[in-house]
């Protein structure tokens, strides 16, 4: 048998990722941190042995798709309806006054109101797959600021697409009436299904399907991905489908044998996604614009908690509720990637603002967990007096 240069570098990438893993958790710090710190050593700035970027991050993308599926069997949908204020009217009000704080931040820099609009969608958006891991591996969901979070996070997600409707007529693209009565009228009709299947519990596998190992993993997959590629298709997120996906089945009390024979394919596609965001890291850059990359990534992390602590506090969370949920929501999101891509893909954002926006989301999405720990001992210190 040949020798197959892709084992090696399979197995590469697998003893990078254990070893940053175990040192993570020997230091205390989360798992996230150590698959980012793996990309960047696994990618084309240190080590090489990941050439074909696009494809991790393409398949990265479906560890999004599958954590929020997973997310959606976890959360309590009482706790989220109670919340539906934070979610709805936190989120509306911390998109406006990101966009307007940018418009104006750009217009006192002499650059285009159409830049500041985009940078203003841009750091709105936090991350789904950073947030909810932490939740995950805290155990910490079911919690007032982990419901706030997601719902957070689930309006986000609903978010982009008038975001990436309005860039498209502020730049060289097209919108067509026709595709957003799909995205409407489509996302209505799903929701007015999942509401249906949720309340009267209706939804049932037969044991046919589910019968052995392979027929749950692959009928688990379909559920989860084909919800996601229905939502994609209406025009609306992926990640939402998948969560949607995920609700229904909790309601129906078929997500414990998912869950069981799911979770390792979960946890693999996870990982890729976090390595693909490492990997965007260009060292070479960063190293010649240090002090820009981090003056930027400090601003994104004060505003972005203080933004959300002051719309947390103004809807009436306690301090350290606000602090916390602040804290969670502080970085910015991978569906941000998109964003920056089609401001350049329109003629909005120049490449050399293009290549800061990505390391700078990078470094937000690799220091996150350790601006969480900084805004814990805050939040801690703030309910001791």
């Amino acid at each position: 048998m040949h020798f197959d240069p892709l084992m090696m570098n399979i197995s590469i990438v697998l003893t990078i990722a254990l070893a940053t893993a175990y040192l993570a958790v020997r230091l205390g710090l989360p798992i996230v941190i150590a698959y980012i710190i793996s990309g960047i050593l696994l990618g084309p700035s240190v080590m090489g042995v990941i050439s074909d970027q696009h494809t991790i991050t393409r398949i990265g993308e479906i560890g999004v798709v599958m954590l929020l599926f997973f997310v959606g069997m976890e959360v309590s949908i009482p706790s989220l309806m109670q919340r539906w204020r934070i979610a709805v009217i936190g989120t509306a009000i911390q998109i406006l006054v990101s966009v307007l704080a940018c418009i104006g931040l750009t217009w006192a820099f002499g650059m285009p109101v159409e830049l500041g609009v985009l940078f203003g969608f841009v750091i709105s958006l936090s991350s789904t797959a950073v947030v909810l891991k932490i939740l995950q591996d805290t155990g910490e969901m079911e919690e007032p600021f982990g419901q706030n979070a997601v719902g957070v996070l689930l309006m986000q997600d609903m978010a982009i697409v008038p975001m990436m409707i309005v860039l498209a007529l502020m730049g060289d693209g097209e919108v067509h009436p026709s595709d957003i009565i799909k995205q409407v009228v489509g996302g209505i009709a799903v929701l007015a299904l999942v509401v249906f299947l949720v309340r009267t519990g209706v939804l049932h596998i037969p044991e046919f399907l589910r019968g052995s190992l392979e027929k749950r993993v692959l009928l688990g997959l379909l559920l989860c991905l084909g919800a996601a590629t229905l939502t994609s298709w209406l025009g609306l997120s992926a990640g939402l489908g998948a969560f949607l996906a995920g609700m229904v089945l909790a309601a129906s009390d078929q997500s414990d044998w998912i869950q069981e024979h799911l979770e390792s394919v979960y946890v693999i596609f996870v990982m890729v996604f976090f390595l693909s965001v490492g990997m965007m890291v260009n060292l070479d850059y960063l190293q010649a614009h240090l002090l820009l990359v981090a003056g930027a990534t400090l601003l994104v992390f004060l505003f972005n908690s203080g933004v959300n602590i002051l719309v947390m506090r103004a809807l009436g969370e306690s301090w350290a509720m606000a602090l916390i949920t602040g804290g969670l929501l502080s970085q910015i999101g991978e569906f941000s990637f998109l964003l920056a891509a089609v401001g350049a893909f329109s003629g909005i954002l120049p490449d050399d603002m293009h290549q800061l926006t990505v390391i700078v989301i990078a470094m937000t999405l690799l220091l996150s967990p350790l601006w969480l720990i900084l805004v814990r001992q805050l939040a801690s210190h703030h309910q001791l007096q």
